[in-house]
């Protein structure tokens, strides 16, 4: 046998042996969590094993002192084939030791990270994190679970087939191409506001915000987009709000709107063109209560200056100098509909002005688009100007007010006008606003869009209801009526047969109980809630009871809801205090009466309300019986919704020796009489310390928290109020974390 066909069998039977001892060895140190420190010893071991063999097998054949023979063709492959084997042997020598470091830097580093931004409640980044690391390791079971826990699916539907569909998932820049509908389904960041998505059609892109349930309708056949407009995809809202107002099933098809105002030099085109003689423009006759106004009559209240036809602070029927770009301001309703009609477009719906605005899907203000808009000004801004700019929408916020086509309350006394003005408070942009249509103020304005469907009547006529109410100035009941109102919260007291479940899983340093019991009322539920604290303390807890905000109302689920009580509420926890949080009647994954928040007089809203004050009291009636409590520091904490239910449940329980709450008021829409909030609000108690934003469009400052202000009968020296100049119903943590703890401890019984 030559020395070539030794050194391949030398060689050849090393990358057997090692390549099956490192595998058996791998499998053994991930079986038993064994430090990487070990194998790597074992790998020196085995290469040093390898080279100490070559050598003697090379000092063996120089010992041998072979004839120097040329070799020939099949010793010469022999030899090529030894030195790739020496070669494939360091491959698997810097494979393991690559591959064991890598798992030693996944299990000490990588997964721990993972986790701790997992539990710090960062979930948008504990996903996008998880899923970048599912591409190096694909079969990690604890990567999976993480991009699990932090993941959920969204679904699509759109009404076209080959629509290029693309992902950008919040906390990230890029969008990722996901390929073409239909596409059922993909995984986004289980947070709100997810993602956005990019639909791709014809060379057109459309961007859409986060939906659980994408749904959208693409333009069809011939249609001519109107310059600077923006198109809009056609698209079903299960509910849209106003302040104070809560639209439902609202079918909206594709459309686009202007990107500007309409300026004073496209106005003007209309009045030279005598668009204020011609009654073909104009919606006359006009039935208008129990009157109808005619294209004659009316017409001679729409003029500027000097009696000229015009907008009103026009003179002799032109604008004034060197304000061509500037919107057309002080128009009625009836002259904003006859310009619409005279350039063949139409008004914005409510509902169409609300999706471009982006205003009527979200409580939230954008923040960017408020602070750059033209609000409590002097002077109005060019239509180009681009600085509030809401997704090349110009102006949409402040600036001038636009006319929309729906009618406020019956038999046409005002129409809708939105966004609010430069004369206006920010707030107005999230207000719904309605004037006469011939009003002709300053600040009045439009901008015009066009139905790319099929038919050009718009699908979205609707009236929109009058619900405005002063419930500062509605009479109260007398006290007598007040206890009877307050019966419907009574509930037999029967012995509380509470069971707690403590998990083994929870975040280290914290204990999560579960309690269990038998509901205050007829139902085959049971009672549950989370209790959260701190395990560093030894004395009595002070207990806070939370009630939820909205979003209670719209889960069907409690997953992830312990981990969120402890990363909302831990500057408490860590303080002594005990979160308590029970899962009341119409929320999570409880069985429901109401899909609404907003008052109104159905026997479901009724059962609602009366069903979660039991819930309440009833989980007093259990706080009060832990001797590790101390029930006379009892606390209420409750933003948005928990805030307004502070108004019943403060005033049918007053164990709550405080109250801090946030974004509260009273709703303006009617509710039954015997669970009107107003009612119960005068005969509050406990001290309160509210905080509120003055840009709140989703309660209101004036409509909804000053009636409430006015109203709450807790005394004033233990009333507290901060109301924020500059925040709207989002409220800043840090000024929550500030005022909370010491407006709890200030009524401390000890």
């Amino acid at each position: 046998m030559n020395s070539s066909n030794k050194y391949v069998q030398l060689v050849g039977g090393f990358v057997a042996v090692i390549f099956g001892v490192l595998q058996g060895i791998d499998w053994l140190f991930k079986r038993f969590e064994i430090d990487s420190y070990y194998f790597n010893i074992i790998l020196i071991i085995l290469l040093l094993a390898f080279i100490i063999s070559i050598s003697i097998y090379f000092l063996r054949k120089k010992d041998a002192k072979s004839e120097n023979k040329k070799l020939d063709k099949k010793s010469k492959l022999k030899l090529i084939l030894g030195i790739i084997l020496t070669g494939l042997v360091l491959l698997i020598f810097v494979y393991f030791f690559r591959k064991i470091n890598n798992n030693q830097a996944l299990v000490s580093e990588i997964i721990p990270e993972l986790i701790e931004i997992y539990d710090e409640g960062k979930i948008a980044e504990s996903f996008n994190k998880a899923k970048e690391l599912l591409e190096d390791y694909p079969n990690n079971d604890i990567i999976k679970n993480y991009y699990k826990k932090s993941s959920k699916y969204v679904y699509l539907k759109t009404d076209i087939d080959g629509v290029d569909v693309s992902v950008q998932y919040t906390g990230d820049s890029t969008y990722i191409y996901l390929g073409k509908t239909p596409l059922d389904s993909f995984v986004v960041p289980n947070v709100w506001n997810s993602h956005k998505i990019k639909l791709s059609l014809n060379g057109i892109d459309y961007k859409e915000n986060a939906n659980n349930f994408h749904n959208y309708y693409f333009p069809k056949g011939d249609y001519i987009i109107p310059e600077d407009h923006k198109i809009f995809l056609g698209k079903d809202f299960n509910v849209m709000r106003l302040q104070g107002l809560e639209f439902r099933n609202i079918n909206i098809q594709p459309f686009s709107i202007g990107t500007n105002e309409v300026s004073n030099q496209e106005f003007q085109e209309f009045v030279d063109a005598g668009g204020y003689e011609n009654p073909a423009y104009w919606d006359f006759p006009f039935r208008q209560g129990n009157k109808t106004i005619d294209f004659k009559s009316t017409i001679k209240l729409f003029t500027g200056k000097y009696g000229k036809p015009g907008p009103a602070n026009w003179s002799y029927g032109k604008f004034p100098s060197g304000l061509d770009n500037y919107p057309v301001t002080g128009i009625s309703w009836f002259e904003a509909r006859a310009y619409a009609k005279f350039r063949n477009l139409e008004l914005p719906n409510v509902f169409q002005w609300l999706y471009a605005s982006g205003s009527g899907t979200s409580s939230i203000y954008n923040s960017e688009v408020l602070n750059n808009s033209n609000f409590s000004s002097s002077e109005i801004r060019n239509v180009f100007d681009n600085r509030g700019s809401n997704g090349l929408i110009n102006n949409i916020a402040g600036n001038v007010k636009e006319w929309l086509l729906n009618p406020f309350g019956e038999n046409n006394i005002e129409y809708s006008i939105l966004g609010g003005s430069y004369l206006e408070s920010p707030y107005y942009f999230k207000n719904y606003s309605s004037l006469s249509p011939t009003d002709r103020s300053l600040g009045n304005g439009v901008r015009l869009a066009k139905n790319l469907k099929n038919s050009n009547k718009n699908s979205e006529q609707r009236v929109i209801p009058d619900f405005y109410r002063d419930v500062s100035l509605i009479p109260d009941i007398s006290d007598d009526a007040f206890e009877i109102y307050k019966s419907q919260f009574d509930y037999k007291n029967t012995n509380i047969d509470t069971t707690i479940k403590i998990s083994n899983d929870f975040q280290d340093g914290y204990t999560l109980e579960t309690f269990t019991m038998t509901a205050p009322y007829e139902t085959n539920e049971k009672l549950t809630g989370y209790i959260i604290y701190s395990n560093k303390f030894n004395n009595k807890l002070n207990p806070v009871i939370i009630f939820p905000s909205a979003g209670a109302l719209v889960r069907d689920s409690v997953e992830g809801l312990p981990e969120n009580l402890l990363n909302n509420y831990k500057y408490l926890i860590d303080e002594g205090f005990v979160i308590i949080h029970p899962i009341y009647f119409n929320t999570f994954n409880r069985e429901r009466s109401s899909d609404t928040w907003v008052p109104n007089e159905s026997e479901g809203y009724k059962e609602m309300i009366i069903k979660m004050g039991k819930d309440y009291k009833r989980s007093l009636d259990y706080i009060e019986t832990r001797n590790d409590f101390n029930f006379k520091n009892l606390s209420y904490y409750g933003y948005s919704l928990g805030s307004r239910y502070a108004n019943i449940m403060l005033a049918i329980d007053d164990r709550a020796k405080s109250a801090f709450i946030c974004a509260g008021g009273i709703r303006m829409q009617k509710s039954k009489k015997e669970i009107d909030e107003h009612y119960y609000v005068r005969r509050v108690k406990t001290p309160i310390f509210h905080m509120v934003g003055k840009l709140d469009g989703t309660l209101g400052y004036e409509d909804v928290y000053l009636p409430w202000k006015k109203l709450i009968g807790t005394p004033k020296n233990d009333l507290k109020t901060l109301e924020l100049e500059d925040f709207g119903h989002g409220l800043p943590k840090d000024s929550i974390i500030k005022y909370h703890s010491s407006w709890a401890k200030k009524y401390f019984q000890e």
